[in-house]
């Protein structure tokens, strides 16, 4: 079998992920790039979940080989990883020969890549900011190529590394500019899917539009800071009652709450926890509620109801204060 060129191998892993055109395209390209030129069944990676388990986030299998990263998720650090990631501290990474073999150092993990059909296995971790992060690996290469394949490891996880870290920085990217600073609600951008119609036709929509009162009594009284934190208490009771991904600041107090799939018995009783909640603090929110069983009008026009109908609230809220 012939030599591995190292030099070559790793400029031509760069070059061929260099077609793909996002952060977790690059990395399912190289994936398909280590897998095919060092002739495994599969290669992977596993990241840090960060409650005390791991999972496979991204895999490659080449024709023929069964996918696992279904079967693969959330798998415990304690009792199992943690026996990998001991050794990577030993020789920074692991070189199986034979899983048989291996089963005298780790029964638990045996019996996680018995059933795949592992027989030979190279994995190394992977590290950011001198934190473990994850670990990666390749199935079954022959073993002709496995010395080769260990000095490969270093600059494999080089590579690798510097692709998640800019996956999690276009990601952070993506998220702040859909995120509203003040609240970590979404913001009016991220409800462009809802503006330009683009879901389900066939799926019910609930709408609640939400104002806050007595804000600018607030600001004036006692600053712009207390109105902040009035506006963050504010939200934040919208997420506990709606979830967090539904729930929208579009304006300074202004917010949407935004549900598909939602039965109309199942948004009343939202909206009824809502009034509850709110009577037990100091945060008073007008509110008004629109509801489609199929989409019969735009999103801007149930959205233009929803929000009559909370001006129709605000009314008889300072009606009340008279």
């Amino acid at each position: 079998m012939e030599k591995i060129n190292h030099e070559e191998f790793i400029t031509d892993m760069i070059r061929f992920a260099s077609s793909a055109e996002s952060p977790s395209r690059i990395i399912n390209q190289i994936l398909q790039y280590i897998c095919n030129h060092l002739r495994s069944d599969r290669a992977y990676i596993f990241e840090d979940n960060l409650d005390g388990t791991y999972s496979n986030t991204y895999e490659y299998c080449c024709e023929g080989v069964s996918a696992e990263i279904d079967n693969l998720q959330n798998l415990p650090f304690k009792g199992m990883l943690d026996t990998w990631f001991t050794e990577y501290e030993k020789s920074h990474n692991i070189i199986i020969y034979d899983i048989e073999k291996y089963r005298t150092v780790s029964e638990p993990l045996y019996h996680i890549l018995k059933p795949q059909g592992i027989h030979t296995l190279v994995t190394g971790p992977i590290e950011i900011n001198g934190k473990n992060i994850g670990f990666y690996g390749v199935d079954n290469p022959p073993v002709e190529y496995m010395d080769n394949i260990s000095i490969l490891i270093d600059m494999m996880e080089f590579v690798i590394a510097m692709m998640i870290r800019l996956r999690n920085y276009s990601n952070e990217l993506e998220e702040s500019a859909i995120r509203d600073s003040l609240t970590g609600c979404k913001n009016r951008t991220a409800l462009s899917w809802a503006y330009d119609n683009n879901f389900d036709v066939s799926q019910s929509i609930g709408i609640v539009m939400c104002d806050l009162n007595g804000l600018k009594r607030m600001n004036d009284s006692k600053g712009h800071l207390a109105g902040d934190q009035y506006i963050r208490d504010a939200a934040k009771i919208l997420c506990d009652c709606f979830g967090k991904e539904n729930v929208y600041r579009i304006g300074g107090d202004e917010f949407a709450v935004v549900l598909t799939g939602i039965s109309r018995d199942d948004l009343q009783f939202h909206c009824e926890q809502l009034r509850d909640l709110t009577s037990n603090t100091p945060v008073s929110l007008s509110f008004g509620v629109e509801f489609c069983e199929q989409r019969e009008a735009s999103f801007e026009t149930l959205l233009r109801y929803a929000d009559e109908k909370m001006y129709e609230d605000k009314r008889r809220y300072y009606r009340m204060l008279k």
